[in-house]
């Protein structure tokens, strides 16, 4: 294996919840998982101007890469491992992305 760049994309999904993305140097999505938003009773506001976003790149020698979504206290954590490693880490709060 050689070291590649990935990044990882986390933002609101269309149908009410949270998507992770993994992206290769292409633009390719390599791992992708979704977290519904009624699964822990919030909801985003009716209307708003986009749709919040979080990303963030690593550059590893992996042989594979799993997007990992998780509830934390008053927000939800992405982490990224690769190889059995956290490689990177996204936190989205609730607060900051208006969710009730």
């Amino acid at each position: 294996m050689s070291m590649e760049t990935s990044r990882l994309e986390v933002r609101e999904a269309e149908r009410n919840g949270i998507d992770a993305d993994v992206y290769d140097e292409t633009g390719i999505v390599e791992e992708s998982t979704r977290l519904a938003s009624d699964d822990f009773d919030l909801e985003p506001p009716a209307a708003r101007d986009g749709e919040p976003t979080a990303a963030t790149e690593v550059t590893a020698d992996v042989t594979a890469l799993d997007p990992q979504l998780e509830r934390d206290g008053a927000g939800f954590v992405v982490r990224l491992v690769g190889d059995r490693d956290e490689r990177a880490r996204v936190r989205i709060d609730d607060e900051e992305w208006d969710l009730a």
